[in-house]
């Protein structure tokens, strides 16, 4: 009898350990930060935290996709010119920084990170956003200061958690500065002084 309820506990604890990836915004807080690849890769069950920022980058390193249950990612300050299309495949991804790096193209494979609270892809040098950012629904927080963007899709209305958005250093009109606080009227848009680039 007791052989048996081991069975039923393990037939049914063992999925829910295997499924508890997405941490919770407290637990995610608390766990250890790994700032070294080789060091995670000892322990890929465990790493939920990376930390690779600053370490002249030129690719995202494929050895990442080891790395299953990672809930954030810190790739800022290398010199990464793209992401790869499976960096999308991080399901439970919660905080993305790819931050100060040399991206011109925005990667579409962040829109398969539903997930996603907090992205900030600031100070690199993108054109666009794409109109899949709108299907980011959990979204609290996008930093894209400084970079070249031009165009903001009306699907971003979609991004109905949003509180803060930072479009600073990047040259706006008023009335394409108005377009935007339209789009996300629940979202802080922080920019910068409007130019007026027409005249």
């Amino acid at each position: 009898m007791i052989a048996r309820r081991t069975i039923a506990f393990l037939l049914i604890a063992l999925p829910m350990a295997c499924a508890a990836q997405l941490l919770s915004a407290p637990a995610l807080d608390s766990v250890r930060t790994y700032r070294s690849l080789e060091q995670a890769l000892k322990e890929p069950d465990k790493v939920y935290r990376l930390d690779l920022s600053g370490r002249k980058l030129k690719e995202v390193p494929e050895a990442l996709r080891q790395l299953k249950n990672l809930n954030a990612l810190d790739l800022g300050r290398n010199k990464l010119r793209s992401v790869p299309e499976w960096i999308g495949d991080f399901a439970h991804m919660q905080e993305l920084r790819i931050a100060s790096n040399r991206l011109e193209q925005f990667p579409e494979a962040i829109c398969r990170m539903t997930h996603l609270k907090r992205l900030d892809l600031g100070r690199n040098r993108l054109t666009g956003i794409p109109a899949c950012m709108g299907d980011l629904k959990e979204l609290v927080s996008l930093d894209l200061w400084s970079n070249d963007l031009a165009d903001f899709p009306d699907e971003l209305e979609g991004m109905q958690a949003l509180r803060f958005l930072d479009l600073r250093a990047i040259m706006f009109e008023q009335p394409e500065m108005d377009r935007i606080q339209e789009l996300l009227p629940r979202a802080k848009v922080s920019f910068s002084p409007p130019c007026n680039c027409g005249m």
